[in-house]
């Protein structure tokens, strides 16, 4: 227990007195008090608005070892901080998922509940982790431990999403990583057929262009799904091989205007498919570990462990490459894209606006995930990140710029996807609807094939693939500093000093944990996880940070927080923390949950145990949230069950500034 007393005068208190929160010091020159008369009246009212029965022996916590705020480390430069922010926030999921979720609710009118969604919904969220991590200059588990000891299971939580997303989004970085090597090769292997990986049933672009030149080819999705890789191709003519050998002639047919390929594929698809993957036949039949996958996600694990290895003084140098080098190889794709013939063709489908869909509810739901998921909130990653601030920085200024600059992101790699795609589209004469994909499929099959349109395909191949490289790297940079710092902040002085063989260890952990994934039937537990793992768990954290800054702390309390630390209260973020911010989140969950299906892939329907394991890897993740409330509330002293949760709800001693000078009258006994 501390007692905050100056040097010359440190008079007893009694335990009645020790339980009326903060105390003032005396030594208050520097800290911009006057010791005078006239300022008794604001001392007291200072602490009278901190007043609160806060005994942290009380409520089962004991008192920790005072560190001095200078043994953490900050960012070198500010410029380091946004660039690392940025860089996480701005992911893979940018330029795959944004423009198709764009396109599917009304073009360029969707930009109208994407904006609000983030001044409503991301914004606040993103403020208020980056104010709590800044304040406390601890990891997410030491930060609601502190602010509230009953939510301590949120931190973990957050651990365990981070853990569970490194798992995964590491085999991304890895697929980037063949497809970079591959783009050295002339021709592309991604445009041929008769390789060793095709199956009987590919056509390749040479194919298409050559009955493109003879007669006419209408590219329709089947079964009504815009699919490019299961396509039916309606020929005038013949199409013939590299060999010249027939594979269709549409003179067999006594219909010339409708001879089908069944079940053909592009050979973009079956290289994705046969080449990279080695695909099996479903999640029960995992198959065996190709050499090329295993050595991508080792080299992919090898980088990621480098930019890491001490923490944020490597990882913010590194970020002045990773973060900066996306925007530059985009600006040149957008800027090559702008050149090509079709590209208007593709822009105006990507904006063009369908202003009947902001009747429709889910277009709002649809931009409020969007949002939510792309910044990365409730992951435990933004509350690392600003705990390396300075005290006094300017969170809220930084939240807005990251918020902006990561959200117009996706708008603007957008342009670069459908100008290609566009281009594609005239080459082909086909409607551009028919390349309109997400996730994987675009990434992997649909821009592969539209770069192979290019002159000199094996540059611009390098470039995309280098960039989903560099977009991947940022956000395991956060993800995985994020588990490192709550295990260093256990013991920063034991911890500190073997850091680099920390870092070392948690990261061959996550490679072998990965492995499953570089397996021939991995895609079906990349599907499995990507569908599951972020869809529930972090919308209900969102929900339950509003919850206890908004409710159980107070929005008084953490107003005088930010008024400590950037000179002013933040009223609006009142309204938003309490009602708004929750309200929206509670509908997306409830809508994520009412329009719930399965997953599958390429045709494949998981079993009942593979949907089984897909909501136990959903809900584990939130399984520390109860099971540590309750174990919170147990070893908490108390006479009554209620008095136990009241103590549980009250901040611990730990909760005060970072920054030493302030803790002076801010000390709860």
């Amino acid at each position: 227990m501390e007692l905050s007393a100056t040097a010359e005068e440190k008079p007893l208190q009694t335990n009645e007195e020790n339980r009326n929160g903060h105390v003032l010091v005396a030594d208050n020159e520097r800290n911009g008090f006057r010791e005078t008369a006239a300022s008794k009246e604001e001392e007291a009212g200072f602490l009278e608005s901190h007043r609160g029965d806060l005994s942290a022996m009380e409520i089962g916590d004991s008192p920790r070892v005072e560190t001095v705020s200078g043994d953490r480390d900050t960012w070198a430069s500010h410029r380091e901080y946004l660039l690392s922010m940025i860089g996480f926030c701005v992911g893979i999921g940018n330029l795959w998922r944004f423009p198709y979720v764009c396109i599917r609710n009304g073009g360029g009118v969707f930009l109208i509940p994407f904006f609000v969604s983030i001044l409503l919904c991301a914004l606040p969220l993103f403020f208020l982790e980056s104010t709590v991590g800044q304040f406390l200059q601890q990891g997410p588990i030491h930060v609601w431990r502190a602010l509230c000891p009953l939510s301590k299971g949120i931190g973990v939580s957050m651990n365990m999403i981070c853990l569970l997303t490194g798992w995964y989004y590491t085999v991304l970085i890895a697929w980037s990583l063949i497809y970079a090597f591959h783009s050295f090769r002339s021709p592309l292997p991604w445009t041929l057929c008769n390789q060793t990986w095709n199956t009987e049933n590919c056509v390749s672009n040479s194919h298409i262009a050559s009955a493109l030149s003879k007669g006419t080819v209408n590219l329709t999705p089947l079964n009504g799904t815009a699919d490019p890789g299961n396509v039916t191709y309606v020929l005038a003519t013949s199409i013939t091989d590299d060999a010249n050998q027939t594979l269709l002639n549409a003179s067999d047919s006594a219909n010339l205007s409708s001879v089908v390929i069944p079940a053909a594929r592009s050979a973009s698809e079956e290289f994705w498919l046969h080449n990279v993957l080695e695909i099996s036949s479903g999640l029960e039949d995992m198959g065996g570990l190709p050499w090329h996958t295993v050595l991508a996600l080792f080299v992919a694990t090898s980088v990621i462990a480098l930019g890491i290895a001490k923490g944020i003084k490597t990882s913010g140098k590194v970020v002045y490459i990773t973060a900066t080098l996306p925007y530059i190889l985009l600006t040149v794709l957008l800027i090559k894209g702008a050149t090509l013939p079709g590209a208007s063709k593709g822009v105006t489908f990507y904006v063009k606006p369908d202003f009947s869909k902001l009747l429709h509810m889910e277009a709002w739901v649809e931009a409020a995930i969007q949002v939510f998921f792309s910044l990365g909130v409730s992951y435990g990653s933004l509350i690392t990140m600003a705990s390396f601030n300075k005290f006094k920085n300017n969170c809220l200024r930084d939240s807005i710029i990251v918020c902006l600059v990561g959200e117009c992101t996706s708008v603007y790699g957008g342009f670069a996807i459908f100008m290609v795609l566009g281009h594609m589209a005239h080459i082909y004469d086909q409607p551009v609807e028919t390349y309109a994909r997400s996730g994987p499929g675009l990434a992997f099959v649909v821009y592969p094939e539209a770069i192979a349109q290019l002159p000199f395909p094996q540059f611009w191949g390098l470039l995309f693939f280098l960039m989903l490289f560099t977009l991947g790297l940022d956000s395991q940079f956060n993800v995985m500093e994020t588990l490192l710092t709550d295990i260093v902040d256990l013991n920063p002085r034991l911890f500190s000093r073997w850091r680099i063989l920390l870092t070392a260890a948690v990261m061959t952990f996550v490679f072998l944990l990965s492995v499953p994934f570089a397996a021939r039937g991995g895609v079906y537990l990349f599907q499995l996880v990507d569908w599951y793992i972020a869809a529930y768990t972090v919308i209900m954290v969102g929900i339950l940070e509003c919850i206890i800054v908004g409710w159980i702390y107070g929005t008084d309390y953490i107003q005088k927080d930010l008024e400590m630390m950037l000179g002013s209260k933040q009223h609006i973020f009142t309204l938003l923390w309490k009602f708004v911010t929750p309200l929206l989140l509670t509908l997306v969950f409830v809508s994520i949950v009412l329009v719930y299906k399965p997953p599958t892939y390429e045709g494949y329907h998981y079993k009942a145990w593979g949907e089984a394991l897909g909501w136990f890897m959903a809900s584990v993740s939130f399984v520390p949230v109860p099971v540590m409330a309750v174990h919170q509330v147990w070893k908490t002293r108390g006479d009554s069950l209620m008095e136990r949760i009241r103590k549980s709800l009250r901040p611990t001693s730990e909760w005060r500034p970072a920054n030493v000078e302030y803790r002076t009258y801010y000390k709860r006994v």
